[in-house]
C-alpha cells in the first residue's frame, strides 16, 4: 500500500511539472527595445510579435517648447490589417493610441491608408504642468513577420492663429490637423513657458471672431471647434462629443464669441471617410472611388479668424433695422392726415344732389336697401340674402346695392367672426412652435452640432442663447407694422364719419384686423422659424403669408361682394388646407405629387373663375352642359362673347398667369414646394390688387393720390423684396454642407444680409399695400350704393 502511495505522488508532481513547463513554454518573449532620437529626423524601426520598439526624444535647442509635437509615422510594407501597428505616445498627463494601416469601409470597397500623423496634446494642456516634457513613442504588434515603420517627430511651427492671416494646409483621414486660437494676448496657460520664443502678436482680440474656411475641392469634411483642453478629439467619432462641428464641402464658418471658449478654442480639420454625410447619396460613384484612390482622398483648406462686430456695429445695425421700419410706420399716418383734410374739401364739392334721383332703377339688384334696424340680436347673415335664382342671370348694371342686403348688425358681427377666428388660430398655432424652436436651439447648444440649422453662418450673429440674432430681429418690422395697421383700422373704426347709413363700401374692419394679426404673427412666426431654420420647420417660416395672401384676395372680393364673400370659418379651412398641401409638399416631395397638386391647381382656377366672373351665382351641377348647349343652340356664337368684357379680359390674364406658375412648377418640380405654393397665392394676391385698380378705372372711379403713392411704393417695395427673396444664402432642400455654399458675408453694415433685408423690404411692401387697400375706396364713402358698379 505505501508503495502505492508512493508512486501516485511522484506521478502527481512529474504532471504538475509538464503542465508548468508546457505553461512557461507557451508565453512569448517580448524584447523591449529603448533609444533616444532627435526631432526632425526620419527614424526607422523594426517590430514583429517580440520586438516592441521605445523611442524617446532629444532637442538641441529650447526654442520650439512652446509649439506641440506632430507624430508622423508609415509603414514601409503593405499590411492586410490582419496585424495593425499600434503607436502609443505616452505625455505627463495623456496617453494617445493610433494604428496602421487605417482601414476603411466604404459601400464599394475597403481601402486603407498606410501612413498617419497626428498633434500631441500642446504644452501638455495647461498652467497645471510642473515641467515641460517630450513625449515618450512605443511602437509594438502582433505579427509575426518582422514590419518596418518609417517614423518622425516635428514641432508645429505654424500652431498659433493670428487674426486676418490666412493659414493653408491639407489634410487626409489619417492626417487630421488642428489650430488653436487664444483671445488672450498671451496665447499659452502655461505660465512657465518663456514667452520669448514664441511669435509677437501685434494685435488686439476682439470678443467675438468669425472663422472662415475655403476649399477648391469637394471632398467632404468636418471641422470641429473644441475647448483649450486635452484630449483633442482629431477623429470623426470622438470629436462629437465636445464643442462644435459642422460638416463642409467648399466653404464653412461659424462665429464664436469669448463667452463660449474663454481661454481659446482649437480649429480640428478632420476628412471624412466618404462624402455621404455631405452629399446626402450613400452609395459612392465609380467615378469618385477612383478619385478616391488616385489623390488618396487629400483636401486641402484655406481658413482665416477675421474679427466679428463690435458692440457699437451691433447697436448700430440694430438701431438702423428699427428706423427703417419706423419711418415706413410714420409715413401712412401722415398720408392719412392728408387724407381727412383732403376729403373734407371733396365732401364740400359733392354736398350736391348727386345724379341719383333721376336715374330710372329698374333691377331689384340696382336698388338700394335702406336698413332701419340696427339691433344686435343673432340674425344668420344668410338669412338676410335673397335666394339664388336657378338660372345664371345677371341683369346688368349690376351694383353694390343688390349684394349689400344684409343688417348692419349682422354684417358687423360676420366681420369680427374674421378677427377672433384669426387669433384663435394664431394662438393655438405658435404656441406649440415657440415650444419646438426654443427646443432645437437649445439642442444646437447641448450637442454642438452645427448642422441641425440652416443658417447663413458667415452673416449669423449669436447674442445671448440665441445662435442667430440678426436673423429673428430683422423681423421687428412685421410685428411692428401689424400694429401700427391696426391702430389705423380702429381709428378708422371709431370716426362716425366713415360709416354713412347705405353710402359708401360697407367696410369688414374684422378682416383689417385679422391682416393686421397675420402681419405680425409672420413676423413671430418667422423669427421662431430663425432660431433654427431646417427642413422639418420651414412651413412655419412662411404659414401666415399664406394667411396674407388669402385675407388680402377675399377683402378685395368683399369690398364689392359683401353679402356672397366667404365666411370666416370657410376662409380659414381653405387657409388650413393649403398648409397642409405646403407640408406635405416639403416633406414628401415626389412627381405623382406635383402632378396632382398642379392638377388641384388648375381645377381651383377654373371653378372661382367661374364664381367670380357670375358673382357667386354659379351652381357646378349636372345640368350645366345641358343649358350650354341650349345657350349655343339659341345664341349661336354670341353665347361666347362675355357680357362683362373687363371682368372676362382680367380673369382670362390671371388665368394666364396661373397657367404659367403650373407650367414652370411641373418643369422644374424641385423640393422647394413651400416657395411655389407661396409663389402662386401672393402672385394672385397682386394680381388680383393690380385687376382691382384697372376695374376702378375702366368704371371711371377716382383712386386718390395718396392711394397712387402708397401703391406705386408698395409695388417697388415688392420687386425689392422679390430680388432679396431669390438671392438665397441657405438651402434646406439640401444638405448642410451643400447649404454652407451659398453662405456669404452681410451686405448691409455688416450686420444683415440679403434675407433680413427680404424680411425688411416684404414687411414695408405688405403694410403699404394694406393701406393702399384701406383707403383705395374713400372717394366713395358719400356714394350711394346702387351708383357703386360690382366687379
Amino acid at each position: 500500500m505505501f508503495l502505492f502511495i508512493l508512486s501516485f505522488l511522484l506521478a502527481f508532481r512529474n504532471n504538475c511539472e509538464a503542465q508548468n513547463n508546457a505553461g512557461y513554454d507557451n508565453v512569448t518573449h517580448r524584447n523591449f527595445i529603448y533609444d533616444t532620437y532627435e526631432y526632425d529626423k526620419i527614424i526607422s524601426v523594426t517590430v514583429n510579435e517580440t520586438t516592441t520598439q521605445i523611442l524617446d526624444f532629444t532637442e538641441e535647442s529650447n526654442k520650439w517648447r512652446g509649439y506641440p509635437s506632430r507624430v508622423h509615422a508609415a509603414l514601409n510594407d503593405t499590411l492586410d490589417g490582419e496585424y495593425p501597428v499600434f503607436i502609443t505616445a505616452t505625455q505627463q498627463k495623456g496617453v494617445s493610441s493610433w494604428e496602421l494601416p487605417l482601414v476603411v469601409a466604404t459601400s464599394n470597397a475597403v481601402l486603407q491608408f498606410d501612413d498617419m500623423a497626428r498633434t500631441l496634446c500642446p504644452h501638455d494642456a495647461g498652467s497645471n504642468i510642473t515641467s515641460e516634457n517630450r513625449p515618450m513613442i512605443e511602437i509594438t504588434t502582433a505579427n509575426p513577420r518582422n514590419t518596418s515603420v518609417n517614423i518622425k517627430l516635428r514641432r508645429v511651427t505654424d500652431f498659433y492663429v493670428e487674426l486676418d492671416k490666412e493659414v493653408p494646409l491639407n489634410v487626409t483621414p489619417s492626417t487630421p490637423k488642428y489650430y488653436y486660437f487664444s483671445f488672450d494676448k498671451d496665447p499659452l496657460n502655461a505660465s512657465h513657458i518663456d514667452k520669448s520664443i514664441l511669435p509677437r502678436f501685434n494685435y488686439t482680440i476682439p470678443k467675438s471672431v468669425m472663422l472662415m474656411i475655403e476649399s477648391d475641392d469637394t471632398v467632404c469634411a468636418v471641422v470641429s471647434i473644441q475647448n483649450n483642453s486635452c484630449p483633442v478629439f482629431d477623429n470623426e467619432k470622438d470629436m462629437l462629443y465636445q464643442g462644435y462641428h459642422l460638416t463642409m464641402m467648399t466653404k464653412g464658418g461659424i462665429i464664436i464669441t469669448q463667452s463660449m471658449f474663454p481661454v481659446g478654442f482649437y480649429i480640428v480639420f478632420i476628412v471624412k471617410e466618404n462624402n455621404a454625410d455631405c452629399t446626402g447619396i450613400s452609395i459612392d460613384s465609380a467615378s469618385s472611388l477612383q478619385d478616391w484612390i488616385v489623390d488618396g482622398r487629400v483636401k486641402n483648406f484655406r481658413f482665416r479668424v477675421v474679427p466679428a462686430l463690435t458692440y457699437t456695429e451691433y447697436i448700430s445695425g440694430v438701431l438702423a433695422a428699427f428706423a427703417l421700419v419706423l419711418i415706413v410706420a410714420i409715413f401712412a399716418p401722415l398720408l392719412t392726415l392728408l387724407r381727412c383734410n383732403f376729403t373734407e374739401e371733396i365732401t364740400i364739392i359733392e354736398d350736391e344732389p348727386g345724379p341719383s334721383s333721376s336715374v330710372n332703377v329698374t333691377s331689384s339688384e340696382t336698388q338700394p336697401i335702406a336698413h332701419t334696424d340696427d339691433s344686435d340680436s343673432e340674425v344668420d347673415l344668410e338669412a338676410e340674402k335673397e335666394p339664388l335664382p336657378q338660372e345664371i342671370v345677371l341683369s346688368p348694371p349690376l351694383t353694390l346695392a343688390g349684394l349689400s342686403r344684409a343688417k348692419p348688425g349682422a354684417h358687423s358681427r360676420r366681420s369680427d367672426r374674421y378677427f377672433w377666428s384669426a387669433l384663435t388660430v394664431a394662438v393655438v398655432y405658435a404656441l406649440p412652435v415657440v415650444q419646438l424652436l426654443s427646443t432645437y436651439q437649445r439642442m444646437v447648444f447641448q450637442t454642438g452640432n452645427q448642422d441641425l440649422c440652416y443658417y447663413n453662418f458667415l452673416c449669423a450673429h449669436p447674442l445671448g442663447f440665441l445662435s442667430d440674432f440678426n436673423h429673428v430681429y430683422s423681423n421687428v418690422g412685421y410685428v411692428l407694422l401689424g400694429l401700427v395697421f391696426m391702430a389705423q383700422t380702429w381709428w378708422r373704426q371709431i370716426r362716425p364719419a366713415n360709416h354713412p347709413k347705405n353710402l359708401g363700401i360697407p367696410q369688414h374692419h374684422g378682416l383689417f384686423y385679422s391682416m393686421g394679426l397675420a402681419l405680425m404673427m409672420e413676423g413671430l412666426l418667422s423669427a421662431c422659424y430663425h432660431l433654427c431654420p431646417n427642413k422639418m420647420n420651414f412651413q412655419f417660416d412662411s404659414s401666415f403669408m399664406y394667411v396674407i395672401a388669402v385675407l388680402v384676395m377675399v377683402k378685395l372680393y368683399q369690398n364689392r361682394h359683401p353679402d356672397v364673400n366667404a365666411s370666416a370659418h370657410s376662409t380659414f379651412m381653405l387657409i388650413a388646407v393649403a398648409m397642409f398641401i405646403g407640408y406635405f409638399g416639403i416633406t414628401y416631395p415626389s412627381v405623382a405629387f406635383w402632378i396632382v397638386f398642379t392638377i388641384l391647381h388648375l381645377y381651383v382656377c377654373f371653378i372661382l373663375t367661374l364664381k367670380i366672373y357670375y358673382v357667386g351665382r354659379f351652381r357646378l351641377g349636372c345640368l350645366i352642359l345641358k343649358r350650354a348647349w341650349v345657350s349655343l343652340r339659341t345664341h349661336g356664337r354670341r353665347s361666347f362673347l362675355p357680357s362683362y368684357t373687363a371682368r372676362a379680359v382680367l380673369l382670362a390674364v390671371a388665368n394666364l398667369a396661373n397657367w404659367a406658375l403650373a407650367a414652370y412648377g411641373m418643369y422644374s418640380h424641385n423640393k422647394d414646394f413651400a416657395r411655389h405654393l407661396l409663389a402662386i397665392l401672393m402672385g394672385n394676391a397682386i394680381l388680383y390688387m393690380l385687376s382691382y385698380v384697372l376695374m376702378k378705372l375702366v368704371h371711371r372711379e377716382r383712386i386718390p393720390a395718396y392711394v397712387w403713392v402708397q401703391l406705386a411704393l408698395a409695388h417697388a417695395a415688392w420687386v425689392l423684396a422679390l430680388l432679396l427673396f431669390l438671392d438665397s444664402r441657405t438651402k434646406w432642400s439640401e444638405t448642410p454642407a451643400q447649404s454652407r455654399q451659398h453662405n456669404a458675408a452681410c451686405t448691409a453694415l455688416r450686420f444683415l444680409d440679403t434675407h433680413d433685408l427680404w424680411h425688411l423690404a416684404s414687411a414695408a411692401a405688405m403694410f403699404l399695400s394694406f393701406n393702399a387697400l384701406l383707403a383705395i375706396d374713400d372717394p366713395l364713402v358719400n356714394t350711394p350704393r346702387h351708383l357703386i358698379p360690382v366687379f
